[in-house]
């Protein structure tokens, strides 16, 4: 991560503290990426929750499916269950995507 020049020069003044800096150049610079990538684990982490409940759990909607699956052909509930599963994900990535666009936030993407 760099922060822009205009950032250090700013805050070169005798009373910002190792504190100040922290709180008002380096945070603020880094919040930008940090939600990318918090946005993209939190994918990740919810496609593995899914794949685990599938494998190894006798609960979750990743066993729902399964067990919908093999204990009686009730597509219905497979169905139902992969359509809650994507709901969920789109719940999850609106809710970093706002996060993304809060004023402190929003300086750090560009409009490529």
């Amino acid at each position: 991560m760099r922060c822009s020049e205009s950032f250090w020069s700013g805050s070169r003044h005798p009373q910002n503290g190792s504190a100040a800096l922290l709180r008002r150049v380096i945070f603020p610079a880094a919040l930008p990426q940090t939600l990318v990538g918090l946005r993209i684990s939190l994918g990740v982490a919810w496609l593995v929750i899914v794949a685990a409940e599938m494998i190894a759990v006798t609960s979750g909607l990743g066993y729902l499916i399964i067990d919908s699956r093999n204990a009686g052909k009730r597509y219905d509930l497979v169905i139902a269950g992969m359509l809650i599963i994507g709901v969920i994900g789109l719940v999850l990535d609106y809710a970093i995507r706002r996060l993304e666009k809060w004023k402190s936030v929003r300086w750090g993407f560009s409009k490529e």
